[in-house]
């Protein structure tokens, strides 16, 4: 996922504000007594590598619960053990960020703040409103509120679960891995994600982390994608073609990263006019694509390091290569073993191609 600049997450982490509320009693264990001391009377639950906080002792424990999922395949895929982490749930807010860099500072690098069933809704909410609004301006008040409505009837439970058992992981993998390769590294929003790795490895941990299923999901529509090429390259779209090359993979800034910044700078110029400026249906449309594009890329192209490598940790060695100061076309010609994987990018956009052609036979 594109991490926007500094506090800005593109899972709305810090663009939602309010006061901070919390109820049930912190859990004794000396963890979630330093943690509860900074945010409040939350329950809290501590697991193997962190805690989780949030409005009662059951949802803290599912939040820790999938944060160490996340955990075990870090350690999978990196051979690294994840910094300490904290994910904090408040019952009607998000915790300031104030708090959370209080958390970092006390032994809890990898600090999460989460939406609450209240908070997610009022997300979902506040995003179908503009929505509707837009498609239906000059309509009347009425027709606009039952349109708000009936897209609200259409959010399930089971869609939050959904994303939280992608989302979770994911963003702690993008914190894991910086801390792990770049512990010095400040978060600084004018490097890729606040941190000095190249987009596309930064993007391929946190994909990485992401439930098993959820994963396939990804391998499952990249796949869909390049059948339909196949099937018919002559009509493919900007976003196929870049699907298949590896090379602009391996330099690409992720693909929401610049339309981002660019909204960013233009919200901040229409808020000093107190107006309110809002993204058409096609503007939103070209950055989810790009971003989903890259999502699929990552998870396809990690299969192939792997495989290809013999190594199923071969991305601590890249990692590791990129924190020495190495690029990628300098890290497959150094003396490190690539079992099958070609020693030059061009090579290995060859490479690459028979791969996908192999694995996803006509």
């Amino acid at each position: 996922m594109f991490r926007c600049p500094k506090s800005v997450c593109h899972f709305v982490i810090a663009v939602l504000a309010g006061g901070w509320s919390g109820e049930a009693d912190a859990a004794s264990s000396s963890l979630c007594a330093q943690a509860g001391a900074i945010v409040g009377p939350l329950a809290c639950v501590e697991t193997a590598h962190g805690v989780a906080l949030a409005g009662d002792a059951a949802r803290a424990r599912q939040l820790g619960d999938l944060a160490e999922a996340g955990a075990g395949r870090f350690m999978a895929s990196f051979g690294q053990r994840p910094a300490p982490y904290v994910i904090v749930e408040g019952a009607s807010a998000l915790a300031p960020a104030e708090k959370m860099e209080a958390l970092r500072n006390a032994g809890f690098p990898a600090a999460l703040p989460w939406l609450s069933e209240t908070v997610f809704r009022q997300q979902q909410e506040q995003s179908i409103r503009r929505a509707v609004t837009a498609q239906l301006a000059g309509r009347p008040p009425e027709l606009i509120e039952a349109a708000v409505q009936a897209g609200l009837a259409q959010i399930k439970p089971e869609r939050r679960d959904s994303i939280e058992r992608a989302a979770i992981p994911h963003e702690l993998g993008h914190m894991w891995f910086r801390i792990a390769y770049w512990p010095a590294a400040s978060l600084d929003g004018n490097q890729h994600y606040g941190g000095p790795s190249p987009d596309w490895l930064d993007e391929m941990a946190a994909v990485l982390m992401e439930a098993p299923d959820m994963f396939d999901q990804r391998l499952k529509q990249f796949s869909e994608r390049y059948a339909g090429w196949r099937a018919n390259p002559d009509v493919a779209d900007a976003n196929v073609k870049l699907l298949l090359d590896i090379g602009n993979f391996f330099a690409e800034e992720h693909p929401a990263a610049a339309p981002v910044k660019t909204l960013l700078a233009a919200r901040t110029a229409v808020e000093k006019q107190g107006t309110v400026m809002m993204l058409t249906g096609e503007e939103a449309s070209k950055i989810a694509d790009g971003s989903v594009r890259f999502y699929q890329q990552s998870a396809m192209v990690s299969r192939y390091l792997a495989e290809r490598s013999g190594d199923p940790k071969v991305l601590n060695n890249i990692a590791q290569a990129f924190a020495r100061g190495e690029t990628m076309a300098q890290w497959l010609a150094n003396a490190e073993p690539k079992g099958a994987l070609p020693r030059d990018l061009k090579a290995v956009q060859a490479d690459w191609l028979a791969w996908l052609a192999k694995r996803f036979p006509s």
